[in-house]
């Protein structure tokens, strides 16, 4: 007799739990078990009992799954018909509330910051244009502090006895430098330098959007006119002992961060970007197709029907104008693609 754990082939049919015995029909099977196997011990019933056992709890737990199935399929559905964890069912659409648009606090807010930064920008422009409109070079340094400390008032140096950005000390060798654009005093460490092409670079960018907003009494013009104090009152120690800048203007770390992000959006709005340069001209090959592909059509309409209205040949050549022009949008395409 086989054993009920080999592992075998399956099997359909009435067959004996003990001898696997295939019967025909169900009477013959229970009257082959009384026969055959009435007389066998309690172990085979016992035998028996535990495989009806598992198969009972085989049933079960397929039958357990086919539910959960059932009800994750039935979770998926319901959850895609719900909207934001609310049940459309359960509750009835809701209107929409209060609505408080931030726009316009955000725009006042950024027009101020804006106006802020042009104001400060074009004061810096000016007081820039007014250092570099004299010859620097050929004047004496006298005359160059002289107009310099003209463009914008200095601070006090007693009332700076420490540098602002590094907190030293000023002393015999650590000395004080005005910024010849706000004012302002730091050590010689701290100083930043703009050269002349630099300055002249941001003057001539800014001068045509500044005539409009400068007054006469702001022009370059009226630096000499505008002069402050006497040259005698240069004649100091620290005018001699000053390192004499002919090419370069003196100024603070925050004018010069200034200058540069100008000179930066100057440096951006001369220059377009090879995307830009590429579109620009896929516009163009697009304008011309549009222009041309109309007339290409009407050519090949009016030939098709026997019209002697145009050549074959002008329509040949539009034709092939037509598809260079598609082959080089496809390119142009490519070309922005990378």
């Amino acid at each position: 007799m086989a054993s009920l754990d080999d592992p075998g082939e399956v099997r359909e049919g009435f067959l004996c739990p003990l001898c696997l015995k295939d019967l025909q029909s169900f009477y013959q099977l229970q009257s082959h078990y009384e026969e055959e196997h009435s007389g066998e011990d309690g172990d085979v019933k016992g035998q028996i009992k535990s495989l009806v056992q598992k198969a009972k709890k085989a049933k079960n737990r397929l039958l357990k799954r086919e539910g959960d199935d059932r009800a994750e399929s039935g979770t998926q559905g319901y959850e895609s018909f719900s909207y934001g964890g609310v049940d459309p069912y359960m509750w009835e659409p809701q209107e929409l509330g209060a609505v408080r648009s931030h726009l316009s606090d955000f725009k006042k807010h950024r027009a101020a910051r804006i106006d802020h930064y042009v104001v400060e920008v074009n004061k810096l422009i000016i007081r820039l244009e007014k250092l570099t409109a004299f010859d620097r070079t050929n004047t004496e340094s006298a005359k160059v502090r002289a107009i310099e400390k003209s463009v914008v008032p200095w601070v006090n140096d007693q009332d700076v006895p420490f540098c602002p950005d590094c907190g030293n000390k000023f002393s015999i060798r650590n000395r004080r430098h005005h910024c010849r654009l706000c004012g302002s005093i730091m050590c010689k460490k701290c100083m930043e330098l703009i050269s002349l092409p630099l300055a002249n670079k941001l003057t001539s960018a800014s001068k045509d959007s500044l005539s409009s907003h400068t007054s006469p009494s702001q022009s370059p013009n009226s630096v000499h006119g505008s002069r402050r104090g006497s040259i005698s009152s240069v004649s100091s120690v620290s005018s001699v002992l000053d390192e004499k800048d002919d090419d370069r203007i003196r100024c603070c770390t925050h004018c010069k961060d200034t200058l540069l992000k100008r000179e930066q959006q100057i440096d951006e709005k001369e220059h377009t970007p090879d995307i830009v340069k590429l579109y620009e001209k896929l516009r163009l090959c697009m304008e011309k197709v549009d222009q041309k592909a109309p007339e290409y059509i009407r050519m090949a309409a009016s030939l098709n029907a026997g019209e002697t209205t145009y050549s074959l040949e002008h329509a040949n050549d539009l034709r092939v104008e037509v598809q260079k022009v598609y082959e080089l949008i496809d390119a142009l395409r490519k070309s922005c693609l990378v």
